[in-house]
């Protein structure tokens, strides 16, 4: 054997010696009180300066949900104190490679910590193909590192999928003191695929009924009837935002010639949320408080020049949204 190839064995051994004793550290950490960590909050899956892709944390009841996977959620996870194995939901929103191409990498990382307990992955239809897929694709590695973890379960046992089909709000999961429920919403309306061998394609937003207090979150959507009502009353939406002025200039400085910028132009103005649709329906619903992320944005628009175009209305407190930004929940800050 070569030096080289004695030294990785003998590093690569040692990491996964050690990872033991770091997750016993991780474990005694204290316990965060009940916040929403905004992960990432691009929109889109091309890679967007400063911003990660979609991905939301909620810690409440001692437990961590992650709403939506986008690419780099897990170095996000960790920097807000969460190590992938300590992920104990997870829910996608939807299938659009912004909202699962981080899957991978946590599910990896999650098995390489030592994840004793499973987590299951929520999602709309084709979830259980898409979890299926991403085991697969990270079983090679599995396989070289197996050398060095013999005892570890197999990594596919550890995420077990959930697929939620529904359309009008429903209870999909009691999770101790947790409540959580789904929608579909309006983002695949318009414009969808023919039918795949698993049904048609749906986006799904989910609340959390909490001791500390109801979030809603989006995910991708336009203006939906049934997404207001799921999020009735509740202390905190988290949701998608978009601009149609930038994102049309984006489209004609990038358009080819014949393209039809106008087709492009409806899609984002009935499948996603403008600040005065977003506006209306958190009035409607009876919202306290909005906290925007997902930016569907122009170069060069400033996701700040939201808030006073949402404040004719909506008259509760607006976030605006960057990456890492932590928002308590409980009574004090409803």
């Amino acid at each position: 054997m070569s030096l080289n190839r004695r030294h990785f064995l003998g590093s690569a051994g040692a990491a996964l010696a050690c990872l033991p004793a770091l997750t016993r550290a991780q474990d005694r950490a204290p316990q965060q009180q009940p916040r929403i960590v905004l992960l990432g909050t691009a929109g889109g899956p091309p890679a967007h300066p400063g911003r990660s892709q979609p991905a939301t944390l909620l810690q409440v009841a001692g437990r961590n949900y992650l709403i939506d996977a986008g690419e780099n959620c897990a170095q996000q996870l960790l920097r807000a104190g969460v190590p992938a194995h300590k992920v104990d939901q997870c829910f996608l929103s939807h299938l659009h490679w912004d909202h699962t191409l981080g899957l991978d990498y946590l599910m990896a990382t999650g098995w390489m910590m030592n994840r004793t307990a499973p987590m299951p992955v929520w999602g709309p239809p084709g979830t259980r193909e898409l979890v299926a897929r991403t085991a697969a694709s990270v079983g090679i590695g599995e396989d070289i590192f197996r050398a060095q973890a013999k005892d570890r379960p197999p990594l596919a046992s550890l995420y077990p999928a959930r697929v939620v089909d529904t359309v009008t709000p429903r209870v999909i999961l009691q999770d101790g003191p947790v409540k959580i429920s789904a929608a579909a919403t309006s983002h695949f309306a318009a414009v969808h695929s023919a039918p795949h061998s698993y049904g048609i394609d749906k986006a799904l937003a989910y609340r959390f009924d909490t001791p500390a207090g109801s979030v809603v979150i989006t995910g991708d959507t336009g203006p939906s009837a049934t997404l207001e009502q799921l999020a009735q009353g509740c202390d905190v939406l988290v949701s998608e935002i978009c601009d149609l002025v930038s994102i049309r200039a984006g489209l004609v400085e990038a358009s080819r010639p014949g393209q039809n910028i106008d087709l492009l132009v409806e899609h984002m103005r009935s499948q996603h949320l403008s600040p005065e649709e977003l506006g209306k329906l958190a009035t409607r619903a009876g919202v306290k408080k909005l906290v925007l992320t997902h930016f569907v944005i122009g170069r060069g628009f400033d996701p700040q020049a939201f808030a006073p175009q949402i404040a004719p209305f909506f008259k509760g407190e607006v976030i605006v949204g960057r990456d890492l930004l932590s928002i308590p929940l409980g009574a004090e800050n409803s």
